[in-house]
């Protein structure tokens, strides 16, 4: 892996985990427990004598009531774990196992777990600042950590109440879609120009007479950096068989390679990123791909909640409306050589976001009415025929399904929506 593909993950990796926010967090307040009772010992601080003169502390009093707030700091951090695995627990039951990198990618999670724990370690080492003998008590920082247990205290509360309106399929569902709109911006740059038709995705075929560069591992794609796959491909033409979020095996083609000396399967390694899930860095399909499982799972009949599923299907036309009036990522790159990589489109997309989610709710009216309205708005914002030709496909698919599974009086809000889909698609701008 190339440095900058290695510093990009570790800044994705840091920021994923419950660890090294609050790690930075608590640090932070240790080395201010550590650092303010050597400034309040220095002489004449107006602060610190302004304390002593209006609310005085004894050492002993001081020493009892910075341990009190230590313990109860440490029952109050067990407690807050303690919702976080049940939340996570419930969660990934419910919908899916796959959410829980949101839940730990949550910025106020996070920041609640440092200060609690930062504030238990804070207090700990401001104790040890207060002496008998001779008699010292640094006022300002055991009035700060008396603050700071407050603060904890409605951090409590907040967090419990960001806990239980986070676990709630809307705001699940809203936070990934929230989180895959940007990937769709940086991936899908160009907007269409008037007329313009994009181009289909996919992987390009090798050309004739390449010779196979095998993977080295076995992953996800997670990142891949284009420049270096340039700098391999210098006087040859490269094509990439397998495209950001894909599944490679070692030991089969990760590439092909017709240039005029051989390229090593560790100089086309150092160009990937590959791990053990994909991630929501370069991948556009992640997100939709993250709630088309999640209602998935809702319209199943072993939870059947037709509610959440037609939330996901709103939330799928959120994200596949952002993408609709956008040309198709570039997938040639020519430098000194020629480099193919596979890439996504918008067909792709509507695809993934649809396929599934129409073949399982056939025997679900409610959720086959909300896909037929999802296309028909989604076809208001698709100027391309390459795209309405899909959406078509999709809804002519959905209705089929939906009425064999119904009966002919049972279908007329169907047979409606149908028909304002195909309306829609036959009067949009050629």
């Amino acid at each position: 892996m190339t440095p900058a593909l290695r510093l990009r993950q570790l800044g994705y990796d840091l920021g994923e985990n419950l660890l090294f926010r609050p790690a930075v967090l608590t640090v932070t307040f240790g080395l201010t427990a550590m650092l303010l009772p050597l400034w309040e010992a220095g002489p004449g601080l107006p602060v610190a004598t302004a304390l002593t003169e209006g609310f005085p502390m004894e050492p002993g009093s001081a020493q009892v009531v910075l341990g009190t707030l230590a313990g109860a700091m440490m029952t109050v951090v067990s407690v807050v774990y303690s919702i976080l695995l049940v939340a996570l627990s419930l969660a990934s039951m419910q919908f899916s196992t796959r959410i829980l990198a949101s839940f730990m990618r949550d910025r106020p999670a996070q920041n609640t777990l440092g200060m609690l724990v930062g504030t238990f370690v804070y207090t700990l080492l401001v104790l040890r600042s207060v002496r008998t003998e001779p008699p010292f008590v640094p006022l300002v920082s055991v009035y700060l950590a008396m603050g700071l247990a407050l603060a904890s205290l409605g951090a409590l509360v907040w967090f419990i109440h960001h806990i239980v309106r986070g676990i709630q399929a809307n705001h699940i569902v809203d936070r990934i879609a929230g989180e895959a709109e940007p990937v769709l911006d940086a991936v899908f740059v160009r907007a269409l120009g008037p007329g313009e038709e994009p181009l289909p995705g996919g992987a390009p075929e090798p050309p004739a007479g390449a010779v196979p560069v095998l993977a080295l591992r076995s992953g996800y794609i997670q990142l891949v950096s284009v420049p270096e796959l340039s700098r391999l491909a210098r006087g040859g033409h490269l094509v990439v068989l397998r495209g950001m979020g894909q599944f490679v095996v070692a030991g089969t083609p990760l590439a092909w390679w017709d240039g005029p000396a051989p390229l090593a399967a560790t100089a086309l390694d150092a160009a990937f990123d590959i791990g053990a899930a994909r991630t929501m860095q370069d991948d556009a399909e992640w997100g939709v791909r993250q709630i088309v499982d999640i209602g998935l799972k809702a319209i199943s009949p072993a939870v059947n909640d037709p509610s959440t599923g037609a939330t996901c299907i709103d939330h799928i036309t959120r994200l596949l409306v952002r993408v609709a009036g956008r040309a198709t990522p570039e997938g040639v790159h020519r430098s000194e050589g020629l480099v193919e990589v596979p890439t996504t489109c918008f067909r792709a997309l509507v695809r993934l976001g649809f396929d599934q989610m129409r073949q399982y709710a056939r025997a679900d009216m409610a959720v086959s009415l909300r896909i037929l309205r999802a296309l028909a708005d989604l076809a208001e914002a698709t100027p391309h025929r390459f795209g309405r030709a899909e959406l078509v496909r999709q809804g002519r698919l959905t209705w089929e399904g939906a009425r064999k599974a119904f009966g002919e009086g049972e279908c007329d809000e169907l047979d409606a929506r149908w028909a304002r889909l195909q309306a829609v698609c036959g009067s949009a701008p050629e």
